[in-house]
């Protein structure tokens, strides 16, 4: 419990709904955690709907629920022209406040802002702040800005500059997404920055899974796309099929290229490699204690919250360097290698036949001092007072 309980709107870029139960999860996770620790915390989500062609005819709408005991404003944007992305942005910040108004939600009243991801909570935030005289704290999660910049315009560019500038804190969940954001692609110092891991939940270090002599079952959990890698993988795990044709994978994930993924499992291994479709929690908690090794194969990651989460669960991880997971994998925890079918392949290898000697309550206590709530509560603490403190109010 902070001594001094605040009331904080947090401003998600992504948030679960019952139609998308999975995205923004860690968002949630930390509104849970602010709750738990004796803050008054209300959600905002806003989103556009798609671009202007998708949504000729339709509304922009908003829903107002309370969910876990948390209000959260769910703000649903039709842009009003296309490709006018600034257009756009102001015409959500005002459909916000409107939305506000219609529930009765008193901007006013909020002592904090703390804003997830720049399109569209940092931007939302930042107008906040220029109107009401609200400090915020803003946590960047925007992997696009890593891996496709290409694809923010100028304009989007510079919006993202003002957010960062007027911030009173920028939080990034690895060094590797601070340096490659604010440093290699806007050109700004690092002075008020922070780097923080994502949260990793309580439920994780609750369950223990059990420690087989040899490692055998192998899971990777993320969505068939370009930047999860699959291909390495593949081509990894037949070289080590080649002296360990027992081996089992489970791959978990959705998208385009999983037919594809399928139909390459039924030639190289028909009986040992697994499809799931995306999981919930509960789901996601009994296959990593089904298994003995978690992967990733990511060319790039800001973080890699599915590596930290098997960690508290005590599994060591083999995974490729992909930026985020350097602050994650350590020699005692893991193997990190490089991003070719061969690196991998060996660390699998090496993993397999050192596998003895990686201690499953050492690998959960060193995730424990790092990514648990109890560690992360504090640093956000430390964040928001100094946000408050250092805020000039005139």
């Amino acid at each position: 419990m902070h001594d001094n309980a605040l009331k904080i709107l947090l401003i998600a870029s992504w948030y679960p709904s019952k139609e998308h139960p999975t995205d923004g999860s860690f968002v949630q996770e930390q509104a849970n955690m602010l709750r738990d620790f004796g803050h008054q915390v209300t959600v905002i989500h806003p989103f556009m709907l798609g671009t202007f062609a998708q949504n000729l005819g339709k509304r922009s709408y908003h829903e107002f629920t309370v969910e876990e005991e948390i209000p959260v404003l769910r703000v649903g944007v039709v842009p009003p022209i296309p490709f006018f992305r600034s257009v756009s942005y102001r015409t959500c910040y005002h459909r916000i406040l409107e939305s506000l108004k219609k529930n009765n939600l008193d901007i006013s009243s909020f002592q904090l802002i703390h804003s997830h991801a720049a399109f569209m909570g940092g931007i939302i935030a930042f107008k906040l702040h220029q109107d009401f005289a609200i400090p915020y704290v803003h946590t960047e999660h925007t992997s696009g800005l890593i891996f496709n910049p290409a694809q923010y315009s100028s304009y989007d560019l510079e919006i993202l500059r003002k957010v960062y500038l007027h911030a009173a804190k920028v939080l990034f969940v690895s060094q590797f997404a601070q340096r490659k954001i604010q440093e290699d692609l806007l050109k700004l110092s690092s002075k008020n920055n922070f780097v923080m891991p994502n949260l990793v939940h309580r439920s994780f270090f609750e369950i223990s899974g059990s420690k087989r002599a040899k490692a055998m079952n192998f899971l990777l959990i993320g969505n068939f796309i370009r930047v999860k890698n699959h291909e390495l993988l593949f081509d990894a795990w037949k070289l080590v099929l080649n002296t360990m044709p027992s081996l089992q994978l489970t791959l978990v994930g959705e998208g385009e290229t999983m037919r594809k993924y399928q139909e390459r499992a039924l030639e190289l291994n028909p009986t040992g490699i697994h499809f799931r479709t995306r999981q919930m929690r509960s789901d996601l908690l009994r296959l990593m204690q089904e298994h003995d090794v978690v992967l990733s194969t990511s060319s790039v990651e800001t973080f890699g919250l599915t590596i930290a989460e098997a960690q508290a669960m005590g599994k060591p991880v083999v995974v490729t360097d992909s930026g985020g997971v350097r602050d994650i994998v350590l020699p005692e925890t893991g193997i990190m290698t490089e991003l070719s079918p061969e690196a991998f392949a060996n660390g699998l290898i090496k993993l397999i036949e050192s596998f003895d000697s990686y201690d499953a309550e050492a690998i959960r206590q060193t995730a424990q001092r790092r990514f648990s709530s109890k560690v992360i509560i504090q640093q956000l603490n430390g964040i928001y007072d100094h946000a408050l403190d250092s805020f000039d109010y005139l």
